[in-house]
């Protein structure tokens, strides 16, 4: 038959101690090899379900149950149900976070290709933009070729291109010529003037650019009035500091 009690002392380096059993004034022997559980060492006040027999004349408890170690063992054995209960608790919300992340990354990727696609379009209207550009750029050249060919007559366009060529170097020519050779080109339109026309001018004794009427009187008095003091480079070009012509 089983009893129970507590273990009331125990003496660790010699295995063994006494059981208090309740409704008796004498404890009982126990040894540690009469454990089912001899990695866990006895403690004070642990309950214990045993038998009671005879050993060379002793008594000592045999078949030894530890009640408060198969308490704990069943305890321990359901944490493992509740902590799972807990892991099927918190799926849900694992589950639902995973789901707001594939709709965000959805969403990143649906913006990514909407910027891509008005890139590209707008790319596509620059290039357009630019062909149609230089089109227009050829339409202009092929009317400034037609406007010379009106102009010329019927000819190549490398001989247009020479035309325009020497007409500017002409205008160059023109722009640079040297001073000498307007000074010289001025007195022969003068001279071309005065030859096809009678002159309206006399010599009368005035020598100053104040007492000429125009440049043109003054000119010509430079050039057939001696004496005068009105062209005092020598250049044949009178009254160049007068304002009022």
């Amino acid at each position: 038959m089983f009893v129970e009690g507590e273990i009331k002392s125990y003496i660790i380096e010699r295995g063994f101690g006494f059981i208090a059993i309740d409704g008796e004034s004498k404890d009982l022997f126990f040894h540690i090899k009469d454990f089912p559980n001899k990695s866990v060492e006895p403690k004070l006040g642990e309950k214990l379900k045993f038998r009671i027999v005879e050993e060379n004349g002793k008594l000592k408890a045999d078949q030894i149950v530890r009640l408060d170690l198969k308490q704990n063992t069943a305890a321990l054995e359901d944490v493992p149900q509740q902590r799972s209960y807990s892991n099927n608790s918190a799926s849900p919300r694992f589950n639902e976070r995973n789901s707001k992340g594939r709709i965000f990354t959805i969403i990143g990727l649906i913006i990514i290709a909407v910027l891509a696609v008005v890139v590209y379009n707008k790319y596509q209207d620059y290039r357009q933009a630019q062909q149609l550009k230089a089109q227009q750029l050829m339409q202009q050249q092929v009317q400034i070729v037609e406007q010379q060919r009106e102009a010329l007559g019927d000819l190549p366009d490398r001989v247009l291109s020479e035309e325009g060529q020497r007409n500017l170097e002409d205008q160059t020519y023109l722009t640079n010529k040297p001073r000498s050779e307007k000074v010289s080109a001025s007195i022969e339109k003068q001279n071309a003037v005065q030859h096809q026309q009678p002159s309206q001018f006399k010599c009368d004794g005035r020598q100053h650019c104040s007492q000429m009427n125009s440049r043109a009187e003054a000119e010509w008095f430079v050039q057939h009035c001696p004496d005068n003091k009105m062209d005092g480079d020598g250049d044949k070009i009178p009254c160049e500091n007068d304002s009022r012509w």
